[in-house]
């Protein structure tokens, strides 16, 4: 403000200067530096724009009175003036100072100024003086230039009110001093914009002088009311100018206003357009261009390019764009889908509207895969980030439908974008700085995040996702990750990502697991990167991360291999054992989240019989580890239970490994001697002391319960008289607990069942938290089994005495009741429909069936059948990992059966079961080599198992990696597939020494396993695990496949005859198949069902199709290993039946389940058209006789042959198959019958009957024309279908059915065998 207001020199003709002087305008608004203030922009806008405008230069004010001659002297300037005055003033103030306020204010000048204040002011004095004679002499060569040019006078311009309208435009400069507040001195004063004297020529250029020598300054008298103070504008100029604040309520007549908004939002702002020159806005304006809408392209051509003319070509780039924008999804940088309508409005300063087409605000999918590939890496690097929040949100909307955040337009696209989105991630993962850090986020939302549902599941092989998984190439992205974290650039974040990556690959299969071990450097990376960190940690250091151990389990887990390979570093994690909580320089939840999961890897090493020698080495760093445990240490409940757990499950490995020390690798490692001198199971029981019945104890009551069992069963092998004194010891410290009703073990075992069952009702319906139940089932579970487990601990050894009293009190008949309800439960479906991964969930229940099937032979009332029952149904329900506790049901309960426990009344020779159990055990564990870690070790398992996970949904598995587990439903018919397939089987390459067996025999053991087993579980109310009617009879279409001579004469299985021929054999299957062989009764039944109707059965009247019930599936067990269709295995049975079996009656009643009207008509083509001998059985197999009867057959050429069988006069089927033809022929020509199968109109059909009447002998005929069915009754089974008890009706009808289309003479015919005359 201070220069604006100042007195010239009198002047009587003030010179005229035109008002605008600013270049005319080039078509662009001037570019604006954001370096600048919005104040020194609008400063030097006003330089170029001088019209309407606060002018900063001086005006001239001039009196209308002429100028007074004076002599011609030196005038000083003010500015001297100002500083002799100052001058004086400070001489007069030193004068009066004393030396020591002198001394005081040079102190604080120099305080304020530096010791260097002299030379400044020194340097500052000097430059003033340079510059004043500077001016001195320009001023002189200027009056030299004035006097020689022509002088013109100005005429005196009155003071006028100044307009702002540029100002206006300038956001932040709203409140304005006006002119007219300066005060006057009495005269006329006129402003002139030129601050030249008069004498000054008006060409001259309006610029200010170069000195103010003469001239005075006067200061205006400013107050607080003349500033006004506004935000600053944003540094964008995108920024909306009606965004600014309001005008205050009171009228205040200083702010001028800016007019009001009457047009709308533009899609996309354009830039500001300042106006070169008011005169052309004038004309503009003058001329209609008003009308225009301000920015428009129009506007801007008449506005900066006249004279161009309106289609010019090279102003084009201003029309909008003609293409119409994409409809397809757009997302903000946070990765948030954009509605379409506002992604039309949003202004462009957001960073949204980029060069792809269309005006619309937003990236599309495409454009954000497009920029993941830009070569400018901050470019690249933002896209990866949206691209990484979008897959966040896919994810969570692949894994909950229901979710908020759903993208309608992206449902069932989730899969497919996920592997794009892995493809540019993975592109991009080998890169430097921030473009390789946000590809490791995006992969890692791909792999980790993605699935995190099943981030903490262990124990199995996930097999989740192996087509993206494979995607990834694993070979070649492990070692980059192994170079990428030997970075030390990277952000911990981002090395935390790249771990949960590999940990990820970890859990998909062991084959990757196996592939993370053999990446150079990648372990050791990861392990010194993660775990050995400084001790104690450095400010620029990372602190462990338990991750890593929880990589290191699952690594080790894989494969005996690989644990031996961890071997190595396993001595270091021993820091965070030693180096106990509440003496680590870590966190203390960070110190026992390391511990926990050190102990773990300890467990799973020694599961394998390796590392078991640390418990000796370090014995004394264990021993205070447990007094730690034992404390109790200050820690949440959750945690302090976990803690527990995990020490005591690695004790109960240790003991296992001291039980039998020659199957620790190397041998001798430990040895029971020392864990009697530790003495863990007494200081594993005093955690009894602070346990309770709540539910966070169940899992540390189990794990002392089996650290307990584990000590007994060695003390059995170890201990003197079999571990008679530490029976007695546990016994006395157990037994109170169990059987007082108040006691804490009672009520552990009480709440568990209870929960047991609880959740076993919410597994039983398909809820959404079935998977969730799943997994809360487990720790209860695991409580009975580990009760159980003790119970038959402390068990005295059989051998001994026999058992008098249990040991202590469970509750027997409830146990019973569950494990019956468990067994036919549908929860072991559960894997096949929500993902193979929760069989690891399973786990626990399969124990509690092997558990409790050792203990149902202890309880009183249990027989032989009983037992055997259990056994047969509880065997299908094991898993992988329960292989040796299948041998041991197969050994103990199946094998020893005999034909009494089903009470056969004929006598059979004597049958060994015994010999079948070479076939048994190959079923169970095909391949010795592949021997899964049980839920609880053995000593067995210690030295054999090569891992510890569960194969999960592993696809296309080679025949020597797959496991027995879970067996089929017809696994007891294994050893017929071995007879069959002799000269290839392992069985018959392994076989025991000693092991001699016939053909027949191994067939007759076979089927009567077959039968007694079916018998006792129907007996028993487990007739669902009994093989069904298709099952059985493949098995006996097996036994007939089998020829004599089969195996040759080395194997010792040559027989004289067919082994179908054999009596025993006869016998068995006849007994096999008489369940499901339909009676041929004399009379309707007396009480026939209602569902029995003779009309074609629906299909919610029928079986849907099961193994139980339809051939072509319960054959695949057998023909799917040598991709054998069953259409060719029965047209080999049939030729085999032509062939050797002399229409054998077995032999030909297993052709006839497959004529059944539900099995395609190739069948019955083959047996009635094209074997000779196939339609001369005389009984069939099968469950509902309409099966063979409805629909009625369509097919001409099986019509055909139905009535060339019946016209066969003494061949012509009888029984079973003389029914079907019948029934078929019959309703094929009469049109009751036909209405009542609702059977269409042939034209083969008065074939048929002219045929039949003509050629066909006296019983075909009579029965053809007889035969009928009620609509309102059961079934008629012959001979009652063929008598004649027609209705006069249908009589009347078939006649005259003959009539029209044979002739009337054979009409008349019917008549006689109707015995019915006209009236």
């Amino acid at each position: 403000m201070i220069g604006s207001v100042v007195e010239r020199k009198l002047a009587s003709q003030p010179s005229t200067t035109p008002r605008f002087t600013a270049k005319p305008g080039i078509g662009f608004p001037a570019v604006q530096h954001r370096s600048k203030s919005a104040f020194a922009r609008a400063r030097e806008e006003t330089k170029v724009n001088n019209a309407d405008i606060r002018s900063n230069e001086v005006p001239v004010v001039v009196t209308t009175q002429p100028p007074v001659t004076a002599e011609t002297k030196t005038i000083s300037t003010d500015v001297e003036d100002l500083r002799h005055h100052i001058s004086r003033a400070n001489e007069q103030q030193l004068a009066s100072m004393t030396s020591e306020e002198i001394e005081k204010e040079r102190k604080s000048i120099l305080d304020q100024l530096g010791n260097d204040a002299p030379d400044l002011l020194k340097r500052v004095r000097e430059a003033r003086e340079r510059k004043l004679a500077r001016e001195a002499a320009q001023e002189t060569e200027a009056e030299r230039n004035v006097m020689n040019s022509e002088q013109t006078e100005r005429p005196p311009i009155h003071h006028p009110k100044p307009t702002l309208l540029s100002l206006g435009a300038r956001p932040g400069i709203l409140r304005v001093r006006s002119l007219e507040s300066v005060p006057q001195s009495g005269k006329v004063v006129t402003l002139s914009l030129c601050p030249t004297p008069p004498t000054f020529s008006s060409q001259r250029s309006c610029t200010r002088p170069p000195s103010r020598t003469g001239k005075k300054i006067r200061f205006a008298e400013v107050t607080p009311k003349d500033i006004y103070v506004y935000e600053s504008a944003p540094v964008s100029p995108k920024r909306q100018v009606f965004a600014l604040p309001p005008p205050p309520d009171k009228p205040d007549s200083s702010i001028v206003s800016l007019g009001t908004f009457k047009g709308s939002i533009p899609s996309k702002r354009p830039h500001p357009i300042d106006s070169p020159s008011d005169d052309k806005e004038s004309a503009a304006t003058a001329t209609g261009d008003s009308k225009l809408e301000e920015g428009t392209p129009e506007h801007i051509r008449r506005r900066y390019f006249p004279d161009a003319p309106e289609n010019d070509p090279n102003l084009e780039w201003m029309q909008a764009s003609t293409s119409p924008d994409s409809s397809e999804l757009r997302f903000d940088l946070n990765g948030a889908p954009i509605p379409p309508p506002l992604s039309e409005t949003l202004p462009s300063h957001l960073g949204l509207h980029h060069h792809a087409e269309g005006n619309r605000a937003g990236y599309t999918l495409d454009d954000i895969f497009l920029l993941s590939r830009s070569t400018v890496p901050a470019q690249r690097a933002s896209m990866l980030g949206v691209l990484a929040k979008v897959v966040h949100r896919l994810g969570t909307q692949f894994k909950d439908g229901n979710s908020p955040d759903k993208i309608a337009e992206f449902v069932g696209k989730e899969g497919e974008l996920r592997k794009q989105a892995l493809a540019a991630g993975l592109s991009a993962i080998s890169e430097r700085g921030s473009v390789g850090a946000m590809a490791v986020e995006v992969v890692w939302e791909c792999l980790v995040v993605w699935d995190d549902r099943t981030a903490d599941v262990e124990g199995i092989e996930l097999h989740l996702a192996p087509d993206v998984i494979s995607s990834t190439h694993p070979e070649q992205l492990l070692p980059i990750i192994a170079g990428m974290l030997v970075q030390p650039s990277l952000p911990r974040e981002t090395l935390e990502q790249l771990l949960a990556i590999v940990y990820r690959f970890a859990q998909e299969s062991n084959e990757l697991a196996n592939s993370i071990m053999t990446a150079p450097h990648l372990v050791s990376a990861i392990i010194q990167t993660f775990l050995l960190t400084p001790i104690p940690p450095r400010e620029d250091s990372f602190l462990p991360d338990p991750m890593a151990l929880r990589l290191l389990i699952i690594l080790a887990s894989a494969s005996r291999s690989n644990a031996s390979t961890l071997l190595e570093p396993a001595d270091a994690l021993l820091r965070f054992a030693t180096l106990l909580p509440d003496s680590s320089p870590f966190p203390t939840p960070l110190a026992t989240s390391l511990l926990i999961q050190t102990l773990r890897f300890y467990r799973i090493l020694a599961s394998y019989g390796l590392y078991s020698h640390i418990a000796t080495s370090a014995s004394f760093y264990f021993s205070a580890l447990g007094s730690y445990v034992l404390s109790p240490p200050p820690l949440a409940p959750k945690t302090l239970s976990q803690l527990r757990a995990a020490w005591s499950s690695l004790l109960e490995v240790w003991i296992v490994c001291a039980t039998d020390p020659h199957a620790t690798t190397p041998p001798h490692e430990i040895l029971w001697s020392q864990v009697t001198a530790w003495g863990w199971e007494s200081e594993v029981r005093l955690l009894r002391k602070d346990l309770t019945e709540a539910e966070q104890d169940w899992e540390v009551w189990s794990v002392v319960w089996n650290v307990e069992a584990a000590w007994l069963e060695g003390a059995r092998i170890n201990g003197v008289k079999g571990g008679e004194k530490e029976r007695a010891e546990v016994l006395d410290s157990v037994q109170p607990g169990f059987e007082a009703e108040d006691g804490l073990e009672h009520k552990v075992v009480r709440a568990a069942l209870e929960a047991v069952k609880q959740r076993l009702g919410t597994l039983a319906t398909d809820s959404p938290g079935m998977k969730q139940a799943l997994r809360l089932i487990v720790a209860p579970t695991r409580a009975l089994s580990s009760a159980i487990r003790l119970w038959l601990a402390c068990l005295p050894p059989l051998k001994d005495v026999p058992l008098g009293s249990p040991p202590f009190t469970l509750p027997f008949g409830e146990l019973s009741k569950l494990c019956a309800e468990l067994v036919t439960h549908p929860v072991w479906s559960l894997p096949q429909k929500r993902g193979m991964y929760l069989q690891v969930h399973l786990r626990p229940l399969s124990s509690l069936l092997v558990y409790f099937h050792r203990l149902s032979r202890h309880i009183p009332g249990t027989g032989p059948d009983l037992w055997l029952a259990q056994g047969l149904s509880m065997i299908t329900r094991l898993i992988p990992g329960d292989e040796s506790a299948a041998i041991a049901i197969e050994e103990n309960c199946i094998l020893p059966v005999t034909p009494q426990i089903t009470g056969f009344h004929v006598q059979l020779p004597s049958v060994a079961t015994d010999i079948l159990k070479p076939f048994f055990e190959h079923t169970i564990r095909p391949s010795q080599n592949v021997y899964f870690g049980p839920l609880h070790v053995t000593t067995e398992s210690i030295s054999r198992s090569a891992t510890l996970r569960l194969p999960g949904g592993a696809p296309d598995l080679p025949e020597e990696a797959k496991t027995g587990l879970p067996l089929p439903r017809d696994w007891l018919t294994a050893p017929l597939t071995h007879l069959l397939r002799s000269g290839t089987s392992p069985v018959f390459r392994n076989l025991p020494t000693g092991w001699d067996a016939s053909e027949v025999e191994v067939v007759r053991a076979t089927l009567l396993l077959l039968h007694v087993s079916s018998g006792v579980l129907r007996r028993w109310g487990l007739g669902v695990y009994a093989l069904g009617p298709a099952e059985v009879v493949f098995a006996c279409m097996k036994v007939c496949m089998l020829e004599h001579g089969v195996g040759g004469g080395a194997s010792g299985m040559d027989s004289s005859v067919e082994v179908f021929r054999d009596s025993v054999v006869e016998k068995l299957m006849q007994w096999l198949l008489h369940p499901f062989t339909p009676k041929q009764l004399p009379t309707p039944p007396p009480s026939p069902p209602t569902t029995a109707t003779c009309s074609e059965p629906t299909s919610a009247s029928l079986p849907r199709f099961t193994p139980q019930n339809y051939l072509e599936i319960a054959s695949q067990t057998y023909l799917s290993q040598t991709h054998t269709p069953f259409y060719q295995f029965y047209t080999d049975l049939v030729a085999l039946y032509t062939s050797v079996s002399f229409a054998h009656p077995i032999f030909g009643a297993l052709l006839i389940p497959v004529l059944a009207m539900r099995y395609p008509s190739d069948y019955r083509r083959l047996v009635w058209c094209e074997a000779g001998d196939g339609s001369r059985a005389s009984s069939g197999v099968g469950g509902d006789v309409r099966e063979y009867l409805y629909p009625v057959e369509r097919d001409g050429r099986i019509l055909g042959a139905y009535l060339q069988a019946l016209l066969a006069g003494s061949n012509a089927p009888q029984g079973f198959l003389r029914l079907v033809a019948v029934h078929h022929v019959a309703c094929s020509v009469w049109p009751d019958l036909q209405k009542l199968a609702r059977a269409a109109e042939d034209e083969t059909r008065p074939t048929l009957l002219r045929l039949l009447l003509n050629r066909g002998d006296a019983p075909a005929v009579r029965d053809v024309l007889l035969y009928r069915q009620s609509p309102r009754s059961g079934f008629l089974w012959p001979p009652s279908c063929f008598e004649c008890d027609l209705a006069e009706t249908d009589k009347a009808e078939r006649v005259e059915y003959v009539r029209d289309v044979i002739s009337g003479d054979m009409a008349e015919r019917v008549k006689v065998i109707f015995g019915w005359k006209e009236d």
